[in-house]
């Protein structure tokens, strides 16, 4: 067996290098995508040593002469294939190009990281020369076989750490847990720490304490950057006096004596990359940078991390990093359960500043992953709108979900249907067809309009006492819809009020009336007592079994809010 690639460069300078004499290793003259179902294949072989395939270098162990031109592009081709089709990315441990006597070739490492390991979806064995599919039953047999995927954070380490730092962690721990009495904390060693965590020696260690560090790049107002900084031990991105340096900094860029960011969301955010950064690669690379508006905390992830971006009402979550996230957890820093993306998006809107997002970006064998948080005075309409949703339905995670949606407008419901899963969409689907709610929802057109009062406390709407043409078009077109759909088509004053967003004053109570009665002299409605009308029979707008649908929940149909009383028997007129 060949374990290092030192012994591979010399077998190759010694021209002694023969698939048979080593299991582990695969002689490619060149690349193609099919060569990936090899890896495969020996990757789900349980061995403790790690495979080898070596491209350029022909079956009799000769080097093809390609020059270094053709090892770049090569190169690049090979990690873009591994990115596309290689299920989990963690199976390839490296890929680096080599030359001797000016001939180039390039050895791809790779092993079973605790998983089946897939090639274009598909799981490959290797039957003696051959290479197979595996069958439902052999995958199985092999996922119960093996311990899960690699967990990188627990694997071992020794080298040099920032003792404080450990001490700094004791204590932080200690007065979460109310265990060990402060005042003894600095009487432990810090090698008896780690013992007592449970991480001496591991890649956590190292990760918090030990090597393994992050940029700091701060910008000029034009995006240029003015300072970039090193630091090692991850710990120190979560220390208080790291997100005081950036709400102080921030807060000079933008002249405000307020925090510059929510401190949970910057918290989680940070928090956040540490724990879930891909250390396979580059160390994770983690950069926060500062803009005099925003910071951006980046990361490298595994490509599957693109299911959990921008999904703030969802619990989903995956833990590639397993001790390393028990570890931030014992101080508080991290929330396994998923609930970590909810809290950076709340609290960005309970703080009146500009939702969040995540921008996911190819870059060879791992994505970056890329949280923006936005900073900067408060936005007062937006501040009013979710005190009112809270009103409205007396329950923040609902005014939350709502006040998204009226954030969202301009996405289709198709597109938010990514952002919203479990027990959220039930939430999503009440709120999209709330009669009474901030926005409505046109299907034909998979579009989220807002509502008159929203619109009016958005700047974007005129308080006025009358509807221009368009507002009493799109009126017309929504309630007619929703009435005939829901309660027959009937619709008093008051109902029309509020599916227009008006208050109760009396000069509202007087434009709603003459809105119906203007509808009835063009035959759009019919007057079946005092303050009750019924429309015309129109195609409904709003198909619930359609929203859904879009947001793959299964749940009752919502409830008629007539369900005690009909509408003949409405007592109220206005």
């Amino acid at each position: 067996m060949i374990e290092t690639m030192e012994e591979i460069l010399s077998l190759i300078s010694e021209h002694r290098l023969q698939e048979y004499r080593a299991t582990n290793i695969e002689l490619k003259s060149s690349w193609d995508q099919d060569n990936g179902k090899k890896i495969s294949a020996f990757s789900n072989r349980i061995s403790d040593f790690p495979h080898w395939m070596c491209v350029g270098i022909a079956d009799d162990g000769s080097l093809c002469g390609y020059n270094e031109s053709w090892a770049k592009r090569t190169e690049e081709i090979i990690s873009q294939h591994i990115n596309k089709c290689l299920d989990p990315q963690i199976a390839c441990l490296g890929i680096s190009c080599h030359q001797l006597d000016n001939k180039w070739f390039i050895l791809i490492k790779y092993s079973n990281p605790g998983s089946v390991v897939y090639w274009n979806n598909s799981a490959h064995k290797a039957a003696g020369t051959t290479i197979e599919l595996m069958t439902p039953e052999e995958i199985m047999q092999l996922t119960v076989s093996l311990p899960g995927l690699t967990d990188f954070s627990a694997q071992a380490w020794s080298g040099q750490y920032d003792q404080s730092k450990v001490v700094h962690f004791a204590t932080t721990v200690s007065e979460r847990r109310r265990e060990t009495p402060l005042a003894s904390i600095s009487s432990l060693s810090p090698d008896y720490i780690l013992e007592r965590l449970g991480i001496k020696q591991t890649n956590t260690q190292r990760i918090l304490f030990g090597d393994i560090g992050y940029r700091v790049v701060k910008y000029d107002r034009d995006g240029n950057p003015i300072s970039n900084t090193a630091y090692v031990g991850l710990y120190g991105m979560l220390r208080p006096s790291f997100i005081d340096e950036i709400q102080e900094w921030s807060k000079a860029q933008l002249d405000i004596t307020s925090e510059a960011y929510p401190i949970k969301a910057l918290k989680e955010g940070l928090a956040n990359a540490v724990a879930h950064a891909a250390y396979f690669d580059s160390v994770g690379d983690i950069i926060v940078e500062l803009f005099p508006d925003r910071v951006c905390i980046s990361n490298l992830c595994l490509r599957e991390s693109q299911y959990f971006a921008n999904k703030w009402f969802s619990r989903s979550h995956k833990t590639i990093n397993r001790v390393l996230m028990e570890t931030l957890r014992l101080a508080g820093f991290v929330d396994e359960l998923g609930r970590g993306k909810n809290l950076i998006f709340a609290e960005s809107l309970k703080n009146g500043t500009k939702p969040p997002e995540v921008v996911l970006e190819k870059g060879g064998r791992y994505d970056r992953w890329r949280l923006y948080l936005y900073g900067g005075l408060k936005d007062k309409a937006q501040l009013r709108i979710f005190d009112r949703l809270k009103e409205k339905y007396g329950d923040e995670q609902k005014a939350l979900i709502a006040n998204a949606l009226v954030l969202w407008r301009g996405h289709t419901v198709s597109d938010i249907r990514q952002y919203v899963d479990g027990e959220s969409s039930r939430i999503f689907a009440e709120v999209l067809t709330d009669l009474g709610g901030p926005i409505f929802y046109y299907q034909q057109k998979d579009q989220i309009v807002l509502r008159r009062w929203v619109s009016v406390l958005l700047g974007e709407g005129k308080d006025s006492k009358q509807l221009s043409a368009a507002e009493e078009a799109d009126l017309l077109d929504f309630a007619s819809k929703l009435q005939l759909d829901y309660y027959r088509g009937y619709i008093t004053p008051k109902e029309l009020r509020n599916l227009a967003g008006m208050g109760n004053s009396s000069s509202e109570i007087v434009l709603s009336s003459q809105i119906l009665r203007n509808w009835k002299e063009r035959g759009i409605v019919r007057k079946i007592k005092k303050g009750l009308y019924q429309f015309a029979k129109r195609e409904p707008v709003i198909n619930m079994d359609h929203i859904l649908k879009l947001l793959e929940v299964n749940t009752s149909p919502i409830s008629e809010r007539r369900s005690q009383n009909s509408p003949e028997n409405d007592t109220d007129k206005h």
